[in-house]
């Protein structure tokens, strides 16, 4: 049986439908088959990281001045996560997409992780993709979604 899929994402939510045919109106009839939430896109970065590790004190000079603690720094730790996070969804896609019922797939991807997680998609999945939006409609109602890939 070939099976369609549907998948939304954005940073902090992904959802496959898979795709059937209604016979009574042969319209198509979207059922979520996948969600995916990663905890740490809904936290805020700050709760994250410590406040404590890596203060060090940013005196003037003197080992005997003081002055106040240095937040340290984050050293792109925010980009880091971005990372992880589009790994993890790249991740969960290759799955989905690794099904041999699975025969074509149509995706939107928020414009702001489009590029990179295309490329992060493994090239034997990406090969079952056959329609790519750059648009952010992972919270869309899925009775609207196939209006947008039409």
């Amino acid at each position: 049986m070939n099976k369609t899929l549907l998948i939304v994402a954005d940073l902090g939510l992904l959802r496959a439908y898979s795709e059937t045919q209604n016979t009574a109106d042969r319209q198509p009839h979207l059922e979520l088959i996948e969600e995916l939430k990663p905890e740490s896109a809904h936290q805020k970065f700050s709760d994250q990281v410590t406040d404590q590790a890596g203060r060090f004190p940013r005196g003037g000079g003197g080992a005997n001045i003081s002055g106040d603690l240095s937040a340290g720094e984050s050293l792109n730790a925010e980009a880091e996560q971005n990372r992880q996070l589009i790994s993890q969804l790249a991740g969960r896609i290759n799955a989905l997409l690794a099904d041999n019922a699975v025969t074509r797939c149509s995706i939107a991807i928020s414009g702001a992780i489009h590029k990179q997680l295309l490329e992060a998609i493994d090239p034997k999945a990406r090969a079952k993709i056959g329609q790519v939006l750059a648009s952010n409609l992972a919270k869309t109602h899925p009775s609207e979604l196939p209006a947008h890939f039409a």
